[in-house]
């Protein structure tokens, strides 16, 4: 027995596909037809609050990278506080150290090491901070 050509309400391949292509026509259609009834202002202003939202959302997403990053270089002398990269030069080369983020009440610190941006993962210190 071969396939059928058919499915259960009796539409061939190309019947469905010609119905689905009809609907997204008509919705299309509907849309542009939405679209062009939208005045100018208003659309600046809807344009305004996608970008607002979007802006909040990769701020959230940030606070949350953030936030791991300090859970995974915590400082091990104190409780609160998480190791920061420090870089400096010395003999012409960009060398780094991590400090701790509580630095004048806890001193924990690493060795100094050669700074390779491609290699060197987590949270610069500000310069402000020193």
């Amino acid at each position: 027995m071969g396939k059928a050509r058919t499915d259960r309400k009796g539409y061939t391949r190309e019947q469905k596909l010609l119905n689905e292509n009809k609907k997204l026509k008509q919705e299309l259609s509907q849309l542009r037809k939405r679209l062009a009834k939208i005045d100018l202002d208003r659309y600046d202003t809807i344009k305004d609050m996608i970008q607002e939202h979007y802006t909040a959302e990769k701020e959230e997403q940030g606070k949350e990278i953030l936030e791991n990053m300090k859970q995974m270089w915590k400082c091990h002398k104190c409780e609160h506080g998480y190791l920061q990269i420090y870089t400096y030069t010395r003999n012409n080369n960009l060398w780094y150290y991590r400090i701790c983020s509580e630095a004048p009440d806890c001193l924990h610190r690493t060795l100094p090491q050669i700074y390779d941006p491609k290699q060197v993962k987590g949270i610069m210190r500000d310069e402000k901070d020193e």
